[in-house]
């Protein structure tokens, strides 16, 4: 009985490590998919949004849609050009054929999640005035990810833990030492 206790607590150590480690997001994004309405008024979308880039907006990619109800046309459609994350709140340009570039702002919120757009060029810069969609069934998920270290204090002290990718010191070192190009073992 000792022996399958202790094998039972190795394995729920193992498996506890390995969730905490995965619970650390190694990239920006944007996912999510659902029915949005244009406030103030009933027209209503389908859409699907699926946007990643790494922590500080590096090398942007991923696909936004907005389809009509009404016919399943496409109201707008393309791939992610630019994507910045700030804690729930996200910035992203979409490079479409419709309208060029189209910006969206995205919040995550637990009170319901909005999607603000505008047709922009290529800006990935926050909106002035927009149309706002509210999202009234699925869900739109920010995830904010933690920048890579830059320098080699950052990797000290055990600090190289809190990147959640990297084995040890001397992989948050190496990463720093050779900009990047030694990824996170």
């Amino acid at each position: 009985m000792k022996r399958l206790e202790a094998a039972l607590a190795v394995l729920l150590a193992a498996v506890l490590a390995t969730s905490a480690a995965a619970q650390v997001p190694t990239q920006d994004a944007v996912i999510g998919s659902g029915v949005a309405r244009t406030l103030g008024t009933d027209t209503t979308f389908d859409f699907e949004i699926d946007a990643h880039s790494g922590p500080s907006g590096e090398n942007p990619s991923g696909q936004v849609t907005f389809r009509f109800r009404t016919d399943g046309s496409i109201f707008f459609s393309g791939p992610v050009t630019c994507l910045a994350v700030n804690g729930n709140f996200a910035s992203l340009n979409v490079n479409t054929a419709q309208f060029q570039g189209v910006g969206l702002e995205v919040t995550d919120s637990p009170s319901g999640d909005l999607i603000r757009g505008i047709p922009t060029g290529t800006s990935c810069s926050p909106l002035g005035s927009a149309v706002s969609f509210e999202v009234i069934s699925g869900d739109v998920v920010v995830t904010d990810a933690t920048p890579l270290p830059t320098s080699k204090n950052q990797c000290k002290n055990g600090g190289w833990r809190a990147y959640g990718v990297f084995k040890n010191q001397g992989d948050c070192v190496s990463f720093v030492a050779t900009a990047g190009e030694n990824p996170p073992g």
